[in-house]
């Protein structure tokens, strides 16, 4: 860029000094400046000239050269005709809003010089009458380059021009009109959150297919940043952003009395993803947090560390917390695959597949817990989250491993750390810190929330806790078998007894006497995910009828032993199908014996004919009527029966 050059009579004027003070600042070399010598002919002397750099001046300097020149620029422009004047208005025709903006504007601008009058630094005045009139004048932006700008206006162009003419001169040949905006909103109001620069261009093409050219060209871009402005941001949130940010941002909320709740009396569950890396099995994963919360103390009652949320996972926490704490009367819940399963809390709001029954036998149920799910994307209303947030800012940002919330969160160690496995911490190592941090640091720290009045979660559970529902130890782990998933809740019991399907696999359960007595009949099966080596079996009612060992399959290549035992099973089985009889003892007579008779005692009752009419029919005496074969013969059926009972007995 070429360089712009001063003399020492313009660099005086834009300090406001002599030249004679530039030309010793020169000389002293404080001021740097380029020598330049002057040979004149003719009379007079030569001399010495100063080209001063505006580069080497100071920023201050260099723009306050800027602005005169720019400013040389427009009152050369404007007096040659290139620039058109800002139109006076007409004060008979200004609003009653517009004289009161001039008679403001016209008070803060003779208040201003009359202050300034009175003080020797101009500097320091205008400092101090713009704290005061910031104060005076609080809905009116107030600066020195307003005040300025407003004077020098008042001075050249009158009153009229204190007021503020955006969009009033006649360069704003359009208005923005409803039709415009209209259509402008309708594509801005999108979560694809287009520019307002794509806004305009859109709009500009829809009125040309509608036939509505007579309304371009559009305003300018930055009258529709200011309607843009104008948009209130309840609108923003839901249309550009989603539901969810429009509701936990600008929606009315209930806020929730604690004080008439007991310890118990409401769980509330959700599950977290830690903002950590850990190790597994020599590999970078991200852990998440299964979590069960007394609602009165806010104490974290039962919880699971998992690389992957599943129901076995939030059947585990519950269980957990139960064992520890006593059974909730309520469980309350967001609407994730993690908690809507068919044996915990159904399918919430979601819709039931084809076939599926309304309801099916239910763990929650059994405990006697009434269940309840948050609206749809309303789960802020469940009041966990900020126990995670906690979670989060004293625990998460603790590792190494720590990846941050978001993209702007994330530490830039984080790449490294990930390659260096070693520095990342074992999951087995993460849960068991975990369980120590939610027992000894979250459960007992102070907490603000409504009705804990600085009291830990432990000391808040244990003051409010006046009834508490048990489970006996050696029935804990029977409450909270998971119940098979079927079509119809039920299963039917086969040829090889039970089956049922765990990730792909099928599996086989037997039992001689189930297979004998309910073969063909629906039960319910319940299995511990622990366990899977044997199932509890219920009829309809949910009572109890046996209990299933598995059974496997046999290979081609197995062995003689193997297919030995499982002969031996089907002769058993055999066998005592066969003996079923016998062992009722059942004894009747043979079944011909049993037609025969019943035969005879109905063929000996006389019948009853009596018609009203008898119509008699001859046959000629001449003629004899021809005998069928074996006519004459006579059956004796007793003789029949008894000849059938000797044959049976030879």
């Amino acid at each position: 860029m070429e360089e712009t050059y001063l003399t020492v009579k313009e660099l005086a004027e834009l300090k406001g000094c002599t030249e004679r003070y530039i030309q010793k600042k020169v000389q002293e070399g404080t001021i740097l400046a380029e020598q330049i010598e002057i040979m004149q002919q003719g009379p007079g002397r030569g001399g010495i000239q100063y080209r001063i750099p505006l580069s080497g001046l100071d920023s201050k300097l260099q723009s306050r050269f800027k602005r005169r020149l720019t400013a040389a620029k427009k009152a050369a422009e404007k007096n040659s005709g290139l620039i058109n004047e800002q139109p006076d208005i007409n004060y008979q025709e200004l609003t009653e809003a517009e004289r009161q903006e001039i008679a403001k504007w016209k008070k803060i601008i003779n208040e201003w010089q009359q202050f300034r009058a009175l003080k020797k630094c101009k500097d320091e005045a205008d400092e101090a009458f713009i704290e005061m009139a910031q104060i005076s004048y609080p809905d009116i932006k107030i600066n020195r380059r307003i005040l300025y700008r407003k004077d020098k206006a008042m001075r050249e162009n009158g009153d009229t021009a204190l007021i503020d003419g955006r969009g009033k001169h006649k360069a704003h040949a359009k208005k923005l009109t409803d039709e415009m905006w209209d259509i402008f909103e309708y594509y801005y109001l999108d979560q694809s959150r287009k520019t307002v620069k794509l806004c305009m261009t859109l709009t500009e093409l829809n009125l040309k297919q509608l036939g509505r050219e007579d309304l371009l060209p559009l305003p300018s871009v930055t009258t529709f940043q200011r309607a843009v402005s104008s948009i209130p941001i309840p609108y923003i949130k839901y249309f550009r952003f989603s539901e969810k940010q429009f509701i936990g941002d600008c929606a009315p909320y209930i806020k929730r009395m604690y004080d008439d709740l007991e310890s118990n009396d409401i769980w509330v569950a959700d599950n977290h993803t830690f903002d950590v890396m850990v190790n597994k099995n020599n590999a970078p994963v991200r852990v998440y947090l299964t979590a069960f919360m007394d609602v009165r103390s806010r104490k974290m009652t039962g919880w699971c560390v998992t690389d992957a949320p599943s129901s076995d996972a939030t059947i585990y926490a519950l269980k957990r917390g139960c064992e520890k704490y006593g059974i909730p009367k309520a469980l309350y819940t967001d609407n994730g695959r993690e908690f809507l399963f068919h044996d915990l809390g159904g399918n919430g709001f979601r819709k039931r597949r084809k076939g599926e029954p309304l309801k099916l036998p239910s763990i929650l149920d059994d405990l006697g817990i009434r269940f309840t799910t948050a609206l749809p994307k309303n789960a802020r209303a469940k009041g966990v989250e900020r126990a995670f947030l906690t979670v989060k800012e004293t625990f998460s940002k603790l590792y190494d491993g720590y990846t941050g919330g978001t993209i702007l969160e994330k530490p830039d160690r984080l790449k490294t750390e990930v390659k260096n496995m070693s520095a990342l911490t074992a999951i087995d190592d993460f849960k068991k810190q975990v369980d120590a941090y939610i027992t000894g640091i979250y459960n007992k720290h102070s907490h603000a929330g409504e009705g804990m009045y600085g009291r830990s979660p432990d000391e808040v559970f244990a003051a409010n806790l006046i009834e508490q529902r048990v489970i006996p130890k050696e029935k804990i782990n029977l409450m909270f078998m998971r119940y098979a998933k079927s079509s119809s809740g039920m299963l039917k019991v086969g040829k090889n007894g039970i089956s049922l399907k765990f990730y792909g696999q099928e599996l086989q359960y037997w039992n001689e006497e189930l297979w004998r007595l309910w073969f063909g009949k629906d039960v319910y099966v319940r299995y511990s995910p622990d366990d899977l080596s044997v199932i509890r079996v219920y009829d309809a009612q949910k009572r109890f009828i046996c209990t299933a060992n598995i059974r496997s399959a046999v290979s081609y290549k197995a062995d003689k032993e193997s297919i030995k035992e499982l002969t031996r099973e089907k002769r058993s089985a055999v066998k005592a199908i066969k003996a079923y009889k016998k062992n009722k003892a059942i004894e009747a007579r043979e079944a011909l014996e049993l037609i025969i008779d019943e035969a005879e005692k109905n063929g000996s009752i006389p019948e009853n004919i009596n018609p009203d009419i008898i119509s008699p029919v001859f046959v000629s005496d001449e003629t004899e009527l021809p005998k069928a074969a074996g006519g004459g013969m006579v059956i004796d059926l007793a003789v029949m029966a008894e000849r059938f009972r000797r044959a049976k007995e030879e």
